[in-house]
């Protein structure tokens, strides 16, 4: 009988486990020229990081697994601007945490976010020519 409830109890704990979210955040360039996404952050400089995305191309920013529910987890305050550049290091575009319209720092408005599958989460920014100009 002892055995029974220890077993019965192991099965309601796994049962109640949460098996975990995974999260894919995405740049998508569709643009025509080839691009940088920097991030660039004075306070924390060991978070500074160059994305190079191909015209036409996506690119994978940041890929987690994680237990439990990824809550806030695509957050970009630790930088004080993300700009985007060409090949010729030219800075086309910046954005800061408080730059009107479509902005990076602004993932429920304007990332796009899909379920593909039970607890997988995919956002995509997309950078366009009109964006870039």
């Amino acid at each position: 009988m002892k055995k029974i409830i220890i077993v019965n109890l192991i099965l309601v704990i796994a049962l109640g486990c949460d098996p975990g979210d995974s999260l894919e955040a995405n740049f998508l360039n569709s643009s025509e020229q080839d691009l940088s996404v920097v991030f660039s952050s004075s306070e924390y400089p060991h978070l500074n990081q160059n994305l190079f995305i191909n015209k036409k191309q996506k690119k994978i920013y940041v890929q987690i697994d994680k237990k439990g529910t990824i809550t806030n987890i695509l957050t970009f305050m630790d930088f004080d601007s993300i700009y985007i550049t060409n090949t010729s290091n030219e800075v086309l575009k910046v954005y800061k945490a408080d730059t009107p319209g479509k902005n990076i720092y602004n993932v429920d408005e304007y990332w796009q976010k899909r379920e593909p599958s039970k607890n997988f989460f995919e956002y995509t920014y997309e950078i366009t020519a009109e964006d870039i100009r």
